[in-house]
């Protein structure tokens, strides 16, 4: 757990450290910025798992005043909206007024193009290293389900990145 919160405190550092670099190049108040971490290799269920410790990573976004009326809450508060990073790239285009491609994957969250939430997020899992398995996740805002297909295999599989 240490080394999670050291993680955590990193990023805060990190946080403040390019917001600072955005005022002093005076684009603090042109710029919205993203921020989002990792699964947290190490954690028990953490990265390559598929309960939620692996696959719910933070996502802060940070709007300069005139972008407010873009943002889906206050500054501090939090929302419970399902999102999928492969809605970031949707987004981005939303947030900068680019129509996006009706062949892209996702949905926008924010801007003018954002869509209706999405009801379900989707998660896999088919190799670790040099193992594999195949297993899905479907997640909406209440339950978590998860279909192994490979149940003979060990959750636990080895793993040459860490072990």
């Amino acid at each position: 757990m240490a080394r999670y919160y050291d993680c955590i405190q990193v990023m805060d550092k990190q946080v403040g450290r390019i917001l600072g670099e955005l005022a002093a190049d005076g684009l603090a108040e042109e710029t919205i910025v993203f921020f989002f971490s990792d699964h947290s290799m190490g954690m028990p269920r953490g990265k390559r798992c598929l309960y939620d410790s692996g696959l719910h990573v933070p996502l802060l976004v940070r709007f300069p005043k005139k972008w407010r009326h873009l943002a889906p809450a206050e500054p501090g508060q939090t929302t419970d909206r399902l999102v999928s990073f492969v809605d970031l790239p949707p987004t981005v285009l939303s947030l900068a007024g680019v129509a996006v491609p009706q062949h892209m994957q996702g949905a926008a969250f924010l801007g003018p193009a954002a869509s209706e939430p999405r009801e379900y997020a989707y998660g896999a899992r088919d190799r670790v290293d040099e193992a594999f398995d195949t297993t899905r996740s479907v997640r909406d805002d209440r339950w978590l389900y998860i279909r192994n297909y490979r149940p003979d295999l060990s959750w636990a599989q080895p793993e040459g990145y860490s072990d």
